[in-house]
């Protein structure tokens, strides 16, 4: 059996024996994650002598820092729910995010143009047919 170096104080490890952990050598307790409630008690909350931009500078800051959230949320519900904590970007939200997708006004555009170049109409340059198209959807 082999002696410990000088100024080791570890003892050698023989089968069957307990090890003790130094308490330095434990690891700490895994943090807890921290729920959206208790998120927003803790941000700073806008102070009535504050400018406008500092508002929305402190509102966008603690909008950044909010955990992410479940990709199967309805954004329109999450913002509802968020409004009191985001007055000013959930107007944006609802503006932006209500937005239906559709093509219906490009089919439109398509038909228009259709009907302006026709047979007869095929040598129509493409800087006229645009002005025709914009004259014919404006007018």
């Amino acid at each position: 059996m082999s002696l410990p170096a000088p100024g080791n104080n570890s003892t050698p490890q023989q089968p069957g024996t307990a090890v003790q952990v130094r308490q330095e050598d434990a690891q700490p307790p895994p943090k807890k994650k921290m729920t959206l409630a208790a998120f927003f008690k803790k941000n700073p909350v806008s102070s009535p002598n504050q400018s406008e931009a500092e508002k929305i500078e402190t509102e966008l800051k603690s909008f950044l820092l909010t955990p992410e959230v479940d990709p199967d949320t309805n954004p329109l519900e999450w913002w509802k729910r968020h409004q009191p904590n985001f007055p000013r970007l959930s107007v944006l939200a609802k503006k932006y995010l209500s937005i239906p997708a559709t093509s219906a006004p490009s089919e439109r555009v398509f038909s228009v143009g259709g009907g302006i170049v026709t047979c007869h109409r095929a040598c129509l340059k493409p800087e006229v047919v645009d002005r025709l198209v914009f004259l014919a959807k404006n007018v």
